[in-house]
């Protein structure tokens, strides 16, 4: 299965506005009356929903600044941010809260063009033209389902802005969940099957995991007996299950050469020179690249590390999650080795004070471009049987959610076509609790960042987040939050969303400081 998202200059938009002579030369060319009535026009302006998607302000970059600074998990390179986003203290007119909250809008605005125009129009090829349009419902869903989780209520936005109507006010909460919800029905109708239409492009799976995701996010911390929305999960998650598979080598999704487009891969966005991800530049430590410029903007806080190396001191993930120690370069060709945590115990070395992500991590610091071409995996398969594993627990109890859960575990101890480690071993012999806690360090085990580290923390409410985030954190014996790097945690439930973007007070008249997000 393929699932590379390969992205198009939005230039082609631009140029889609010409004279009428140049069109009788060239009647070929795409214009506003024909460019959704053939595959080649819709998916151009589909091209351009994509290349949003990954743009810097989105994916491509400030979507990682702003969910993992505030996740609670990571500390940062970037001293100005310790004391905003890292030190969970963000503001309105933040720019990475400022410029994710547009890239959403925009990516949904280009969405809504691509689905206002397409469900009116028609072309031979049918089985294409349900490809691009459910398509475009499922990345306007999944947009949304960021925008709710990150800043709670937000304008609800499904058509075309107009003149006369510029200006949307918050939507409740519920609204929004239902718009992603009905989104995410329609992709699953319109997508196609795994390897049945076109590659590159997301199957109807990714639809589902996506609405699986929307329901565990209902379900919050409620109980099965509580909620309709773990059964609702389960059914949504179940379709996707044995459609993909792991890779054998949990170390080889993280290199260009072997991680992209894998069996494991359900949703992923391709990085190439014209769209550049700038993952390999964010992760990687500042100084780590000959001559080049890496920024280190996304460290591990030490007692994530420490619950990962606690639990399982011989999981060969460790040394796939973890850069420990790394090239520090004083000019293209000198460099000395940095020495992290958990060696490094000092404080306020920005180089060694902290671990690094592995999983990002420039592999080759001699190499002319930093940008690499490493996919950004937006859903992964690991992750669908984590989450049936936490569902079924929660509506059954552990007994039938250990399968999923162990798939897991056993492609982990994999170190070698040779070699196997006896660490993590096999889940057994647990109760619901004692499952429903461990399945939440799981995920981060597995996951840690990949994108998903702000929504999972607080998926379950502000009392989970206060105790494994907040509290773990400001109570670790190591910190001195004395000295600059170490940033102790403001016990505020605030932070649970963000303040919503200055500008879109200032410009959106439906829209006040009075809507602004408690406490800020």
């Amino acid at each position: 299965m393929k699932n590379l998202i390969k992205l198009i200059g939005l230039g082609v938009l631009t140029s889609l506005v010409i004279g009428s002579c140049e069109m009788e030369e060239n009647p070929n060319f795409f214009t506003s009356d024909n460019l959704f009535n053939n595959p080649e026009g819709a998916n151009t302006v589909l091209n351009g929903i994509y290349s949003n998607l990954a743009a810097f302000n989105y994916y491509g970059a400030d979507y990682h600044h702003l969910f993992n600074m505030t996740s609670g998990l990571y500390n940062t390179n970037r001293d100005k941010s310790l004391s905003d986003a890292a030190g969970l203290k963000p503001f309105s007119s933040l720019n990475f809260v400022v410029n994710v909250w547009r890239d959403c809008y925009t990516t949904i605005s280009r969405a809504n063009n691509l689905i206002e125009n397409m469900e009116q129009t028609s072309f031979p090829d049918e089985a294409m033209h349900s490809s691009i349009l459910g398509q475009a419902y499922f990345i306007r869903a999944l947009t949304y389902f960021n925008l709710v989780r990150g800043w709670g209520a937000v304008p609800l936005i499904t058509a075309s802005v107009t003149t006369e109507k510029l200006n949307y006010p918050r939507a409740p909460v519920d609204d929004v969940l239902a718009q992603i919800i009905a989104d995410g029905e329609k992709a699953k109708e319109l997508l196609p099957d795994v390897g049945e239409f076109q590659d590159g492009r997301p199957a109807k799976y990714a639809a589902n995991m996506l609405l699986a995701k929307v329901y565990m996010w209902m379900a919050g911390n409620k109980t099965a007996g509580e909620t309709p929305y773990w059964q609702d999960a389960y059914d949504e998650a179940i379709q996707v299950y044995g459609k993909y598979q792991l890779v054998q080598d949990f170390h080889s999704l993280w290199f260009e050469e072997t991680g992209n487009n894998t069996s494991e891969s359900i949703f992923e966005l391709y990085s190439n020179d014209e769209n550049t991800l700038r993952l390999h530049q964010l992760f990687t430590a500042s100084n780590a690249h000959a001559g080049r410029a890496t920024w280190g903007r996304f460290k591990p806080n030490l007692e994530v590390y420490d619950a990962h190396a606690n639990r399982y001191p011989n999981d060969p993930r460790i040394a796939s999650t973890f850069m420990t120690e790394y090239r520090f370069y004083s000019n293209e060709t000198n460099y000395k080795m940095k020495i992290t945590y958990p060696t490094t115990t000092k404080r306020n070395d920005k180089h060694q004070s902290y671990p690094f992500v592995f999983k990002y991590f420039l592999k080759d610091p001699t190499s002319l471009n930093y940008n690499q071409h490493l996919s950004y995996v937006i859903f992964r398969y690991a992750d669908l049987l984590l989450m049936l594993a936490e569902i079924e627990n929660e509506l059954n109890g552990p007994d039938n959610a250990y399968p999923y859960v162990n798939e897991v575990l056993t492609r982990a101890r994999y170190v070698s076509p040779d070699s196997t480690s006896n660490q993590p071993a096999n889940w057994s012999g647990m109760t619901q609790e004692t499952f429903r806690d461990s399945i939440m360090y799981e995920y981060q085990f597995e996951l840690l960042g990949e994108g998903e580290d702000f929504f999972r923390v607080r998926r379950r409410g502000w009392d989970y987040f206060r105790e494994h985030v907040i509290i773990a954190h400001n109570t670790h014996p190591l910190y001195d939050f004395t000295v600059l790097r170490d940033v102790e945690y403001p016990d505020n439930d605030r932070i649970m969303i963000l303040p919503i973007s200055q500008n879109e007070i200032n410009a959106n008249t439906a829209i006040t400081s009075a809507d602004q997000n408690p406490g800020y």
